[in-house]
């Protein structure tokens, strides 16, 4: 039986979700799913049933549809849980329960051992840990297989760059980081928050575990745009007006950037702002500034040109999760 480290960044727009096995660690098996979450409706078309099936659940005698199929099929305004304490709703829990079943469907062999690692904004890690805990093993305890075991983790979303940093992808301490003699910050831009962290010589600044406003501010700002431009603004849209700067209207692409710039540029002040906060003149002297998140292309550019010591991946958005299911698999070589 297989040992999986699952990483689940529970994002406010995106759960994204990456999984890998102790036995092949340099492998990965990555999704995301829009979080989206209704209860679920009779479907009469039979295909779509068929499709809608995979991405039903059912908790407390009820069943939800999660991502792709609820966005179309609830026609939605807005993402699902924009609010602090949503990990204690039952959309999270589809959401999360809709993330685990399609892991272990994509890995076939049931795992004997799983380390389950989950992230919280840095300003509710103290007060929510706990909580998240022991709902998710709640959640999902009833649901593994007789000899399965599960670990559930928790951790602050600002320090998943920091596990990428000092992890390697097969699990195994960096040789060329050594966090304890080393000082770096972290902005990880997500959808509800903004995360910072700073670590210093391998201690973390309490004072600087904190969060500012999230990328909702430039859906809100391109939402109310678009209707001012008498343009749709259903989140389909709106996505795809953040993520490329154009829309698809009338079967035309209407080029939308100007609208994208304007929405941006109150985020980017924000960020820039609490960023300024929390680094001041310590910038200057830190080994990097890690910039992950949803959010980090968006502002990447504007973060180079005030620190020159920015740094990121290829993959912005998955570095939560890929700091993440790291974590998980150290902790599987450790345990």
């Amino acid at each position: 039986m297989e040992n999986l480290s699952i990483a689940i960044d529970g994002g406010h727009s995106m759960f994204k979700v990456r999984a890998t096995s102790l036995a092949s660690p340099d492998k990965r098996f990555s999704f995301e799913i829009p979080t989206v979450v209704m209860p679920a409706i009779a479907l009469t078309n039979e295909q779509t049933r068929q499709k809608a099936e995979l991405e039903t659940v059912e908790l407390d005698g009820r069943r939800y549809f999660f991502g792709e199929t609820a966005l179309r099929q609830g026609r939605s305004e807005v993402y699902t849980g924009q609010n602090a304490d949503w990990i204690e709703s039952p959309q999270h829990d589809a959401l999360v329960l809709g993330a685990w079943r399609k892991t272990m469907q994509a890995f076939g062999n049931p795992p004997a051992r799983v380390h389950l690692v989950m992230g919280l904004p840095a300003k509710f890690v103290g007060p929510q840990r706990d909580t998240l805990r022991s709902r998710i093993a709640d959640l999902l305890t009833p649901r593994l297989l007789p000899g399965q075991t599960l670990r559930v983790m928790v951790q602050s979303q600002a320090d998943a760059p920091l596990q990428w940093l000092s992890i390697q992808s097969n699990g195994s301490p960096h040789p060329q980081r050594d966090l304890d003699n080393e000082a770096w910050g972290v902005i990880e831009i997500g959808h509800y928050t903004t995360d910072f962290a700073l670590s210093d010589r391998g201690a973390m600044m309490e004072y600087a575990a904190v969060s500012c406003a999230g990328m909702h501010l430039v859906y809100d700002g391109m939402s109310s745009a678009l209707a001012q431009a008498k343009l749709p603004t259903s989140l389909d849209v709106v996505e795809a007006a953040v993520r490329s700067g154009g829309i698809k209207h009338f079967g035309e692409r209407v080029d939308v950037s100007h609208l994208l710039r304007q929405a941006k540029a109150g985020f980017e002040a924000v960020v820039m702002d609490e960023a300024n906060r929390v680094f001041g003149q310590k910038a200057a002297v830190l080994d990097g500034i890690i910039v992950g998140g949803g959010g980090a292309e968006l502002l990447l550019d504007g973060l180079k040109q005030r620190y020159p010591n920015a740094v990121s991946t290829d993959e912005p958005r998955m570095m939560v999760a890929e700091g993440f299911c790291r974590l998980g698999l150290l902790s599987l070589r450790q345990s």
